[in-house]
């Protein structure tokens, strides 16, 4: 019997980005062949009405304030695939990436993908290496079989660094996250000056939870040496001051 994928993704005021992502589903035709599943928190923009224009979505409305780790998992329970896709909802999906998903199942049970900027390439991260893996793939593009969410359970509750912890759980139930660069989106998230310096704050926080949650990660850090990295680990260690003197 064939697998089936689903697609789960988050949405929030996303009206602006949205449209990217469901025109690039449409045209590599995969609303016909894979479930989609947009989870969306209230949004009070046009978000839902641009998605049930489109009809296939499957929509899930969640509380206004709900996390990301909430609607991942949401989505997921509602999903009816063999296979879950957790995407964000500025990405585009590439040709390829469904066949490269696909092909990796044939032997693993988790796959994370490549998910460059489509004019400023990756940005930079810094590595967790658990157990010789990398925990810090991101869910803006990640699948895993289903049985993977009965054995480990569904993501935290949290909009800080749900997928490194869910993918810290997933190393440590025996699971080995595998790569394919085939598996490939273009991630449309700000890259300007501001957008960089919130993203490297929310992620100097969400280490600050990934730390205080498992405090033998502290050590696990792999920091890398380019400029870039150590401007956005600069902002990020900002993110972490802060999250750890509001936590107190």
């Amino acid at each position: 019997m064939k697998n089936k994928l689903s697609i789960v993704f988050p949405t929030l005021n996303s009206e602006k980005e949205i449209i990217k992502l469901l025109d690039s589903i449409e045209k590599l035709g995969l609303e016909r062949e894979v479930e989609v599943i947009a989870v969306d928190a209230d949004s009070d923009d046009h978000t839902i009405e641009i998605l049930e224009q489109r009809k296939y979505p499957k929509i899930v409305k969640l509380p206004r304030n709900s996390t990301k780790g909430k609607a991942r998992t949401e989505g997921i329970k509602a999903a009816t695939g063999d296979i879950i896709a957790n995407i964000d909802s500025d990405v585009e999906i590439l040709d390829g990436w469904h066949k490269a998903i696909m092909d990796t199942m044939n032997y693993g049970d988790i796959v994370a993908g490549h998910s460059p900027h489509p004019e400023r390439g990756d940005i930079p991260r810094v590595p967790i290496l658990i157990d010789g893996q990398d925990i810090t793939y991101p869910a803006c593009n990640i699948a895993h079989k289903k049985e993977v969410f009965k054995k480990v359970g569904y993501y935290k509750d949290t909009e800080l660094a749900e997928d490194c912890d869910f993918n810290y759980h997933c190393v440590k139930a025996g699971y080995a996250i595998q790569y394919n660069p085939k598996m490939k989106v273009l991630h449309h998230h700000s890259t300007d000056k501001i957008g960089f310096i919130k993203q490297a704050f929310i992620y100097g926080r969400g280490r600050w939870e990934l730390n205080k949650t498992y405090p033998k990660l502290k050590d696990k850090h792999q920091h890398g040496l380019g400029i870039r990295n150590w401007v956005r680990l600069g902002f990020g260690f900002l993110g972490y001051l802060y999250e750890k003197i509001r936590k107190k």
